[in-house]
């Protein structure tokens, strides 16, 4: 059977059972007590509203699909869904089948419409197969007009029986993805193949992404489906050594717990290695079509935030729960999301969730520091202090005003200013002010606003 088709019809078996865990009003705060003080038969699961949730993978490619996606987010907590778009799969490696037809409507189309009828839940990721012969779909201009049409990362497939590091011109790509704070979300090493392990088809390359992760160390990478490394105790030994190497690695859940081999996976061992390394590991379910009911979800949700022995969302082996903290469970849910991804941490607050500016020990060094400078009018001779918005922590923070170069303070709470005596001495007249920043990975952004500044 198609390993994906098969995926699709293990969803749709899922127990419906989500009026179990939605039933009653239990107040927050007595749930926050049942998950600190629970025994050892803890039932309890967290209202939608206790906290939000990011699915890192899922894959949608029809408008149609969007508004059931979030009718089923509402059901089970979920409140974005990250689509890696524009897959059209591929039978073969000579390319008959490739389109990133999907890739060019999504902006003038789909985008607008989650925008005006969803509420920015479902965002998008374009998505490449990559072909032996010709590389990447996608070139090293578009992944800026990618950037500045909407597009929150970039999905990258080495198809069939090709190493990552072979693919044409995938360095220059990745460095700019890495310049423009693009993740690479979804990044497969290849797939798993069957259900009996790894196939010609489709080998596993984990090694060999890796080595592309180290030779470019300001991207940041996502990798699809835990590296494969999720699923037994020594893949979880070899994925904490690579979490230690390599600080732009991080994973996705998505099928993960469906592909546990309960033979030589402990329960206890891969919850300690959860709390462990929480700020690298993203929740995900590699949903297709909005094919999962909400009961399947919730399915998942147990698997995470209960110690019942349960199969997840796919169905998988049944094993104890992993039962994991409060804060453990807000890093994979959400907050590694809105640290990585701008646009999630946007939509996030707009939801009314608050996101802290340095979430947990992580600063934001695996972006670019966004900026803006606020629009200022200020009498001259007048003292007025210049300020703006910072998307994340810089290492250094400069404003050029009339081709003199000031230093900056950057605030730590999302915002910068320029001290008020600075502007005193200036003529009347309009001003560029123009703002440079960079983090302590080396990446540098500019504001793009310009004559933000008059002085009369």
């Amino acid at each position: 059977m198609n390993y994906f088709k098969s995926r699709q019809i293990v969803i749709s078996r899922a127990r419906r059972d989500a009026q179990l865990y939605l039933a009653g009003g239990v107040a927050l705060c007595l749930l926050m007590a049942l998950a600190h003080s629970a025994a050892a038969d803890q039932q309890a699961i967290y209202p939608p509203s206790a906290m939000p949730r990011v699915d890192m993978h899922t894959h949608m490619d029809a408008k149609t699909q969007y508004a059931k996606s979030v009718e089923a987010m509402d059901q089970w907590g979920g409140t974005i869904s990250i689509s890696l778009a524009g897959l059209f799969w591929v039978k073969d490696n000579d390319d008959k089948n490739a389109s990133p037809a999907s890739v060019r409507q999504i902006p003038s189309n789909d985008m607008i419409y989650v925008k005006d009828k969803l509420q920015n839940r479902i965002l998008f990721v374009p998505g490449a197969f990559t072909i032996p012969s010709q590389g990447i779909w996608w070139s090293v201009d578009e992944i800026k007009t990618f950037k500045e049409q909407g597009f929150v990362g970039l999905k990258l497939w080495p198809h069939g029986a090709i190493l990552s590091s072979k693919i044409p011109k995938i360095h220059e790509q990745l460095d700019e993805a890495g310049r423009l704070g693009m993740p690479l979300i979804g990044y497969h090493a290849g797939d798993p193949g069957d259900a009996k392990g790894n196939s010609a088809a489709f080998p596993k390359f984990e090694e060999d992404a890796i080595e592309i992760a180290k030779a470019h160390p300001k991207t940041t990478f996502i990798f699809a489906h835990g590296l494969f490394m999720l699923e037994n105790d020594e893949g979880l030994d070899k994925l904490g050594k690579i979490f230690d190497q390599y600080p732009n690695v991080f994973v996705d859940l998505a099928f993960t717990h469906n592909a546990r081999q309960a033979a030589k996976y402990t329960p206890s061992k891969a919850r300690a290695f959860y709390i462990k390394h929480r700020d690298r590991i993203l929740f995900g379910s590699d949903v297709f079509a909005a094919g999962a009911p909400a009961s399947g979800f919730l399915n998942e949700r147990k698997v995470l935030e209960t110690n019942q022995v349960t199969n997840g969302l796919h169905g998988g082996p049944k094993l104890e729960g992993l039962n994991l903290p409060a804060d453990v469970l807000n890093h994979i849910y959400y907050w590694n999301a809105a640290r990585l991804i701008p646009r999630v941490r946007q939509v996030l607050e707009a939801q009314k969730f608050k996101i802290g500016y340095e979430l947990g020990l992580f600063k934001f060094d695996r972006l670019p520091p966004d900026v803006t400078v606020n629009k200022l009018t200020v009498v001259r001779g007048q003292a007025a202090e210049l300020t703006g918005t910072l998307g994340s922590v810089t290492e250094s923070l400069t404003v050029e005003i009339a081709g003199k170069i000031y230093s900056g303070v950057d605030n730590l709470n999302g915002t910068w200013k320029l001290s008020a005596d600075q502007l005193v001495n200036l003529p009347a007249g309009v001003y560029d002010v123009k703002v440079t920043t960079k983090n302590a990975i080396g990446l540098v952004r500019t504001d793009s606003s310009t004559n933000e500044l008059i002085v009369r």
